[in-house]
């Protein structure tokens, strides 16, 4: 690994403050009227938020008895194995059942709100009141993940997910950016339709954790999007970097759990791309034992060598989930447009997947930067760690 490369991550002060979660929990409580029986909706396996410590936190105040738990698992698929350890490890020590894993296929899905109609998990509408528990990060076409997002996309229907995400193909998704971002705002409408249809605020209470690796920096609690908004400045702070120009490239390293497959990592792309002048390059260094992962935008990669074809491809059959993924990276890897090399030191990729994503493997990332031509000492490079939560801005791009 070159040592002569400046390196960022998540900005962690040397004498951070501990956080009062306990504080955060009662407060959520309360905006609930302290209701003993609660349904929990939390993140899957594929977020590395820490719930298990907010779980035995609001294990003291709830009644087991009358708690349920859904796993919010938007269009995500999690293989058996996986869900035992996770649910494992998430029940640890306590006593709240049942847990569901929540199906966006489901025939059993609820329809939730009388204007902007979608549909959820059925649990979204019964007598318990909701306490979401979700983390802040920067999401590249969301603005920012948090728990708005788990008690909606996290547990709605596949075509309602679809319909969301069509709107990320948009110049105005981007990573931190949350007005005038269409995602955003259409998870605020599926929001205002679910705490219409539970007849009005205080039944849906959230917890926000803001988080590098397992060390948990803030944590904000209230209505959802009141919890994600007192969030952002400390996620902003952590997760946020400017720099002046553009880079020649970038070594986006990808830290667990977000580094099993091609589909979470490539998150580090997305958030960290506008960082990287046209013609240069992005190393994204991951795992990906899972290889690719999801495949939902493969389809679009394999019918499309370049980016004008895919866009013919999307307009002429409509969108389809995972389109603007694999739109974005014809976008950013097509010579006619932005021509951004890409290459991966991801041992659990096959050469063949490589190809399909347009992607070069390489052995280290020294031979990735190598086989570019880019010398550390010559060229404008940066490593960012844990690059798929971190964010790369130039300044001196138009304003975001």
């Amino acid at each position: 690994m070159p040592t002569d490369i400046p390196t960022i991550g998540p900005v962690i002060p040397d004498r951070a403050a501990a956080v009062d979660l306990a504080a955060s929990i009662r407060e959520a409580l309360d905006l609930l009227h302290r209701k003993r029986k609660v349904t929990i909706l939390v993140n899957d396996p594929q977020r590395g938020t820490a719930t298990g410590q907010v779980l035995r936190e609001v294990a003291k105040h709830i009644d087991a008895a009358g708690t349920r738990i859904l796993v919010a698992t938007g269009s995500h698929q999690i293989a058996a194995a996986r869900r035992e350890s996770f649910q494992r490890t998430l029940l640890a020590g306590l006593r709240l059942a049942p847990l569901e894993w929540h199906d966006c296929r489901s025939g059993e899905l609820v329809r939730i709100g009388a204007e902007h109609t979608w549909h959820g998990h059925r649990w979204l509408l019964d007598t318990r009141a909701i306490l979401a528990i979700g983390s802040v990060e920067p999401h590249y076409f969301a603005g920012y993940t948090g728990a708005h997002k788990t008690c909606t996309i996290g547990c709605a229907s596949y075509e309602d997910i679809e319909a969301n995400h069509a709107a990320a193909m948009g110049a105005d998704c981007s990573p931190a950016k949350l007005a005038g971002n269409p995602v955003h705002e259409g998870i605020e409408r599926m929001l205002a339709g679910l705490v219409a249809s539970r007849g009005g605020p205080g039944k849906i209470a959230a917890i926000n954790l803001v988080q590098a690796g397992e060390r948990i920096l803030a944590a904000t609690a209230g209505e959802p999007i009141a919890a994600l908004h007192a969030a952002i400045p400390a996620a902003g702070r952590i997760f946020c970097h400017n720099i002046e120009g553009t880079l020649d490239g970038i070594i986006a390293q990808v830290s667990s759990p977000l580094d099993r497959s091609f589909y979470q990592a490539e998150k580090a792309i997305k958030n960290n791309e506008s960082a990287v002048r046209d013609g240069g390059i992005i190393v994204l260094v991951a795992a990906c034992r899972d290889g690719i992962g999801q495949r939902a935008f493969t389809s679009l990669l394999g019918e499309a060598g370049d980016y004008a074809g895919a866009a013919q491809l999307v307009r002429r059959r409509g969108y389809r989930l995972g389109d603007h993924k694999g739109l974005r990276l014809r976008r950013l890897t097509d010579p006619a447009c932005r021509a951004v090399r890409l290459f991966a030191v991801a041992k659990g990729l096959s050469e063949t997947d490589a190809n399909l994503l347009g992607i070069t493997k390489a052995d280290s990332e020294q031979a990735a930067l190598a086989a570019a031509g880019l010398d550390p000492k010559r060229h404008r490079i940066l490593r960012i760690q844990d690059a798929a939560n971190m964010v790369v801005f130039d300044r001196s791009a138009p304003q975001r």
